[in-house]
């Protein structure tokens, strides 16, 4: 007898273990009432339809979110559908559940409202359909279809209605005169001083040609395959902190309801607000980042560091005890966890120092566009320069 029980004690941690694993395994399914049942991104937190559910083609339940929400697998993030316009199953049965394919660096543009299909049965039937305007992750290639996990079902989707993505641009600005200020100022012939004509065109474009500006947390959150981001997504970041960006950045940024990043040189930051002088370089204050802040998110481009020693920056020719010290203390005042090399020069002990210092992800001015996949401590951006045609414009930021 007590042999027995012995025995019973040794394999009841095996029973419940097992009892556990199964439990663990149970896929539960969002099942829809009828056709055409919406998902919802929530990114911005906002519940905004992405694509559509074909009735009696469930998808896998997540989790529940808040309380009447069911959250779903959807590209690198998650979607939401309506509790109302599904009914709960663990007992439906499905070939295509994804198990274990991982989605790929390789995204493409939906520039079509698209089908997306359960190929399980040898016939292609429709599961899914995805709006337009979506930036979204693929599996691998599968003849003329992307393979894709949609739901944590495995669909496949047509090439023909989306484009290979090229990646993000992150656009570099700097100081921005009137036509009249720049033709009379030392900055005449600069590379980094643009008119107000040429900015106002460029922002004006971007709005009618619908792109959303993302934020670098957007970014970072991408990157990291935690979100999805819209086709059209760009970041807009201005170098230095420059008055002139309070002048005639802002109000145009405001009137489209666009965000920025401003990378800030710290120990240029005044004690007061300083008037805008056309023919000086001037810097926000404290007040100017307070009073911008539903634009602008703020940025380090170092504490005091921003100066060549001969053709090199001085952030490379400091100790790395300097270095560390100056970056910590530009992230403290700005409490920002994003850097800007100061033009554009780094090496690796840098890179090194602004991990470091707790510094999340940082800019260079290395031309090109942004995938995921890169690093994210030496991510490129496309400088803005004087001169250049609202076409020349429109092939840069486009895909």
């Amino acid at each position: 007898m007590k042999i027995a029980h012995k025995i019973i004690a040794l394999l009841l941690p095996l029973v419940f273990m097992a009892i556990n694993m199964g439990e663990a395994s149970t896929v539960r399914y969002a099942v829809p009432l009828q056709d055409n049942v919406k998902i919802f991104d929530n990114r911005t937190g906002e519940f905004i339809p992405v694509a559509t559910m074909k009735k009696d083609q469930p998808l896998v339940i997540n989790k529940e979110y808040e309380q009447d929400w069911w959250e779903i697998k959807f590209g690198n993030g998650y979607a939401y559908i309506s509790k109302s316009d599904v009914y709960q199953s663990e007992t439906w049965t499905t070939r295509n559940v994804n198990t274990n394919a991982k989605n790929s660096n390789q995204t493409v543009l939906i520039n079509y409202d698209l089908e997306v299909y359960d190929n399980t049965s040898g016939k292609l039937v429709p599961m899914v359909s995805i709006k337009a305007g979506l930036r979204y992750p693929v599996i691998s290639e599968f003849g003329n279809f992307w393979k894709v996990d949609v739901g944590g079902r495995i669909g496949y989707m047509p090439k023909a209605r989306t484009s290979v993505d090229n990646g993000i641009p992150i656009l570099m600005y700097h100081h921005i005169l009137t036509p009249e200020e720049k033709a009379n100022s030392v900055y005449a012939n600069a590379s980094t001083t643009i008119t107000t004509t040429e900015f106002n065109s460029q922002m004006e474009w971007l709005k009618k040609n619908q792109f959303e500006t993302i934020s670098l947390y957007d970014l970072e959150r991408y990157l990291h395959k935690q979100v999805n981001l819209p086709a059209k997504a760009v970041v807009l970041t201005f170098d230095d902190g420059i008055t002139s960006i309070r002048e005639y950045a802002y109000p145009v940024l405001k009137q489209y309801g666009f965000i920025a990043e401003q990378f800030i040189i710290t120990s240029r930051i005044p004690k007061s607000k300083q008037p805008f002088q056309w023919d000086t370089l001037r810097f926000f204050s404290q007040q100017d980042m307070d009073e911008m802040s539903d634009v602008f998110h703020y940025g380090s481009h170092t504490h005091n560091l921003h100066s060549l020693i001969g053709n090199k920056a001085k952030g490379l020719t400091v100790s790395s005890e300097e270095l560390y010290e100056d970056l910590l203390t530009s992230q403290n005042i700005l409490g920002t966890y994003y850097f800007a090399y100061p033009f554009g020069q780094y090496d690796q002990r840098f890179i090194d120092t602004v991990k470091k210092a707790g510094y999340r992800m940082a800019v260079s001015t290395r031309r090109g566009k942004v995938n995921l996949g890169e690093d994210l401590y030496t991510l490129e951006r496309l400088g803005i320069e004087p001169g250049l045609s609202i076409n020349e414009f429109a092939k840069k930021v486009s895909n």
